[in-house]
């Protein structure tokens, strides 16, 4: 038994109302268009919304597949949110303006067939406005990470600087007391040396029996010691000035390396607080276009929908209907090659099976070329005519 392929056919019956055909009609065709663009911005919208859900669900599965079902998925949300939609909407608004709720099974599969418009309305909606909200505000750029390599590097070398001035410093001062030791040891070890050649003297003359030479011998003695307590004095006293200018250059060379990572550190805060403005303003920015292009994208869905009622509308206050008629259609190119394609298989491997069984094939004869009288898929598919 052959099935027929056949496709339906729209058709539309003439206007029964001129009065309100004529009135409505220069602006019908703009009011679909208007709707069927409204639809391809929601669509648009739609698949973003898809594209981002996709992928950062699929980040850790490589690039072309990821891409491949982002596209798939796209496609096949946007084909039954807008496609299924229309057609939805399209049906209740018919049952409605043309009351053709005759009982209780229009009633029951009108009531599913609204559940279904409402849950696609809602769900089209949605992925609309925040869709395209979420693809402004994902393209602002994460807060990226300060650089201070610059700063730091300038840092360390106003550091560098600072201690070899201060180093230079230092070397002058250690110099100043090097040599105020070496000429205080010099002046008082002469003074020694020669007090104590004075004893030497005085002591040989004592032991010669000069006598009285003992007490000359002794107060010079006493003179060395002196010289020896005074040395020590007075190079306790430079070693003190020493240290205290030891202390003050450490102090001021401390309080410049201070200054310098202070301003290092303002200078670090400053440019990550600059960058972190710069960021808030680019993400209010995305929000702020967000928002008005998810508005913007919100009224096109419902505008979408509202293009659609009014069709049908305008439609039934003209008093045009809308009819089916099947129309058989031949088989296309595709088909008829799988159909025999699939014939040449099957006899190939039939005539196999019936010389392996030895069984015999009878009076079947076999097929050259393609099998015409293959069964078809029936296959409908609605033309859509343009409104009168």
């Amino acid at each position: 038994m052959n099935s027929k392929n056949v496709r339906l056919k729209v058709k539309e019956t003439s206007a029964t109302n001129s009065d309100f055909f004529n009135l409505f009609r220069p602006i019908a065709p703009a009011i679909d268009k208007i709707g069927k663009v409204a639809q391809v911005i929601s669509a648009l919208t739609e698949g973003v919304t898809i594209w981002y859900i996709t992928q950062s669900e699929m980040a850790g599965y490589s690039k072309a597949i990821s891409i491949a079902v982002s596209i798939l998925a796209m496609i096949l949300v946007i084909a039954i949110l807008e496609l299924g939609g229309r057609k939805f909407l399209q049906v209740l608004t018919r049952a409605i303006v043309w009351k053709r709720l005759k009982n209780a099974w229009y009633i029951a599969l009108f009531a599913i067939v609204m559940a279904i418009t409402v849950g696609i309305g809602i769900l089209s909606f949605r992925l609309s406005t925040n869709g395209i909200r979420h693809a402004f505000v994902s393209n602002v750029p994460v807060v990226a990470q300060f650089d201070d390599s610059r700063l730091k590097k300038e840092y360390r070398q106003s550091v560098k600087d600072i201690s070899s001035r201060f180093e230079k410093d230092f070397q002058l001062v250690k110099e100043n007391y090097q040599n105020q030791v070496s000429t205080t040891s010099k002046q008082f070890d002469a003074k020694i040396d020669a007090a104590n050649v004075k004893v030497k003297h005085y002591q040989y003359k004592y032991k010669k029996g000069a006598k009285w030479a003992k007490g000359q011998a002794d107060k010079y003695q006493k003179k060395a010691s002196a010289y020896e307590t005074e040395k020590t004095t007075v190079l306790s006293t430079v070693q003190s000035d020493y240290s205290k200018k030891l202390d003050v250059w450490q102090a001021k060379k401390d309080k410049a390396i201070t200054a310098e990572k202070r301003q290092l550190k303002e200078a670090i805060l400053k440019g990550q607080t600059d960058l972190a403005k710069i960021h808030d303003s680019k993400h209010t920015n995305a929000n702020f276009w967000g928002g008005l292009f998810s508005f913007f994208v919100g009224f096109s869905v419902i505008l979408a929908f509202i293009c659609i009622v009014s069709v049908e509308v305008f439609r039934r206050g003209s008093g045009i209907q809308i009819e089916y008629e099947e129309e058989e259609k031949a088989p296309g190119i595709l088909s008829l090659f799988w159909n025999g394609l699939t014939n040449r298989w099957d006899n190939f491997f039939r005539r196999k099976a019936e010389r392996f069984a030895n069984v015999s094939s009878g009076s079947a004869p076999s097929s050259i070329g393609f099998n015409h009288s293959r069964h078809y898929v029936t296959n409908q598919k609605e033309d859509y005519t343009n409104i009168r």
